[in-house]
């Protein structure tokens, strides 16, 4: 099972339109405006369609020596479920499933002057783990 669940891609964005931005606190010219995380995820076609039980953990950490005060998500998913952003990539093909997740980041968890990222990890039930790391971005 290690290849049915795994996280394609974490980043931090300005608005929840998908566009990459360094310094997503800086949009509107408020400092300390909320920001988005995005993560995207695949599926193969026997875990949507099972519903495949996984662990995402979100965490955020300093690159710069700064400190934040994000607290980690943890959260018991499944995969294909569309409440939790599953869609099949071709709806009645056999050709897996997609995920497209936005979380609203409070940008006043992290400490100005500091450079940041996330870390995103998928847990499986057999112990196989997907990884991935945001870009880095600065609060100023």
């Amino acid at each position: 099972m290690a290849t049915d669940v795994k996280i394609t891609r974490v980043y931090v964005s300005s608005t929840a339109n998908g566009t990459l931005d360094d310094t997503p606190n800086e949009v509107g010219g408020n400092s300390r405006s909320p920001f988005y995380l995005m993560l995207e995820a695949d599926a193969s076609d026997p875990a949507g369609d099972n519903k495949l039980n996984y662990t995402l953990i979100i965490s955020a950490h300093s690159v710069s020596g700064a400190t934040t005060t994000f607290a980690t998500k943890t959260l018991n998913e499944q995969a294909g479920v569309p409440a939790e952003g599953w869609k099949q990539v071709t709806a009645g093909a056999n050709d897996g499933y997609v995920k497209q997740s936005t979380y609203p980041i409070n940008a006043s968890d992290f400490q100005s002057n500091g450079l940041y990222e996330f870390i995103a990890v998928l847990r499986l039930g057999d112990g196989s783990v997907s990884t991935a790391r945001s870009n880095e971005f600065f609060i100023s």
